[in-house]
């Protein structure tokens, strides 16, 4: 028993009373600190995500609403240019990441958006698949700096208190994107059919590139960098000095710097291994294609009729409950630490609805319900995406390297699933790919207390005050556990001179 308390224990040793959003007790001038960093941070990462993940939902509602007919996608063509896609991204996301460590992520993000955002424009006039997959390769190596950029950004700004939060919110651009493609499909199919000889599908790549052009934009002008860079224009100097600061109370102090032998010192260490095989896991959920394949079981449903409007607008369902899962959740575990009573109670979630899909004959409500939990897989993004910017805290690079490095081989993993045991040929009951997930979910339901019990042998070592030899292979690393003024744990790895 006392184990298993142990595994579902809070990870703050000193847990503060319950909150919202500020801690009891914070400064009036903290808080305003805190607003300008939330707001020009959050519009512009949210914003940059909400088109990203825009562009990746638009595809798939242009193949169900015309692009599958004018461009001959009878085939396996459309999971091909889902994987030219991936295969971008898997290659983009590390070095970009890598860059943020010496460029200002305002220039690098904002700038790489714009570029993807004309290619995104370019797409309306492609005439065959075969000129559709370069396009979609390169709008993918270019998005690839988006998600993981971000995280590194808010990793760099937020206390471990704050991070899940702000972390939630970012995700939740996602379904929010996703969403709002479905919308945008359906109005644009209704209000520009055909306009100016231009197919309605089409018309959403212009639209959705213009909007993205103008993001850029505004991330050129008002992204703050990192707090050791900016020179934001709405920061005074007491207020820069601060959010500096603010990091060394949370033990959080970044430390390391852009060299060569940074790849030795990362390979030394245990977070890069634990938490990439970790979003390894979450990433073979439903949850990473479950719009497209409740897209396609209704329009391949012949027990019931449904428009080409509801095709589109139903699925996103699955988006709007996962925002309220995801605020609920990371609320909850950034006031009490309590992350693994939420990740198991989600994995439960996950279970259930895939068992669902698989069994397959159950009543319509059932059905959408098993959709829905299926792809509840939201909350666990930025519950282990912040839980990485905490175990990586005090290296810039490994932080960088890690998360990067956990996106790329977790797209890697979601690229080769989406080929084989989800290819449109096996719509709607994929035989093949809800119970290779539900296999996956069950390896990350063990995964997950791997993880903690790293995370509780750092919380140990931290009181014992030791220092750890890790990295015995490349010998090109030690593992410092330090504590900060909040009485939690911060894990940093030092490289050896």
């Amino acid at each position: 028993m006392s184990m298993i308390k142990t595994l579902f224990a809070s990870s703050y040793p000193n847990r503060p009373p319950f909150f919202f959003w500020y801690p009891r007790g914070t400064t009036k001038s903290e808080k305003k600190l805190l607003f300008k960093i939330d707001f020009f941070i959050l519009t512009y990462g949210c914003l940059a995500y909400f088109t990203k993940w825009l562009d990746q939902a638009n595809l798939s509602n242009a193949y169900v609403s015309g692009m599958k007919e004018d461009l001959k996608m009878y085939g396996t063509e459309y999971n091909l240019a889902v994987t030219c896609f991936q295969v971008g991204t898997i290659i983009g996301g590390i070095p970009s990441n890598l860059l943020l460590t010496w460029v200002r992520p305002r220039y690098l993000l904002p700038g790489a958006e714009f570029l993807w955002a004309i290619l995104t424009v370019a797409t309306y006039k492609v005439t065959s698949y075969n000129q559709l997959y370069p396009i979609r390769f390169f709008i993918g190596f270019l998005e690839g700096s988006s998600f993981v950029g971000i995280q590194y950004v808010l990793g760099s700004w937020y206390k471990r208190t704050e991070l899940g939060k702000r972390t939630a919110i970012f995700s939740c651009a996602a379904y929010v994107g996703t969403m709002v493609s479905g919308y945008l499909q359906s109005a644009v199919l209704k209000a520009l059919p055909g306009t100016h000889g231009i197919a309605a599908w089409r018309w959403v790549f212009i639209i959705e590139g213009c909007m993205t052009i103008f993001v850029a934009i505004y991330g050129f002008i008002f992204f703050p960098d990192t707090p050791e860079q900016t020179t934001a224009f709405y920061f005074s100097k007491d207020e820069v000095k601060r959010v500096k600061e603010r990091l060394i109370e949370d033990g959080r102090e970044p430390k390391g710097e852009f060299s060569w032998n940074m790849f030795g010192r990362v390979l030394g260490t245990w977070q890069l291994y634990v938490l990439t095989i970790l979003w390894m896991f979450w990433n073979t959920t439903v949850g990473k294609v479950a719009n497209t394949v409740m897209q396609l079981w209704l329009k391949s449903d012949k027990q019931h009729k449904w428009s080409l409007y509801q095709v589109n607008n139903i699925p996103t369902a699955i988006n709007g409950w996962n925002i309220v899962m995801i605020m609920a959740a990371n609320i909850y575990v950034d006031a009490t630490g309590r992350r693994m009573v939420v990740v198991v109670a989600n994995l439960i979630m996950l279970l259930l609805g895939t068992i669902l899909l698989i069994a397959w004959n159950i009543p319509l409500g059932l059905k959408i319900v098993s959709y829905m939990f299926a792809g509840t897989d939201g909350p666990l993004s930025p519950l282990y995406m912040s839980w990485a910017n905490i175990l990586c805290s005090n290296d810039s690079q490994l932080r960088a390297l890690t998360i990067a490095i956990m996106n790329s081989c977790g797209a890697a993993l979601t690229t080769i699933i989406q080929q084989f045991l989800y290819p449109v040929t096996d719509a709607p009951k994929y035989k093949k790919g809800f119970p290779a997930s539900l296999g996956f979910i069950g390896g990350m339901c063990i995964w997950v207390f791997v993880v903690r019990g790293f995370e509780i042998r750092a919380l140990r070592r931290k009181v014992e005050g030791e220092e750890v030899e890790v990295g015995s292979t490349s010998g090109s690393g030690s593992e410092v556990v330090e504590s900060g003024k909040e009485g939690v744990v911060g894990v940093s790895v030092v490289g050896k001179s």
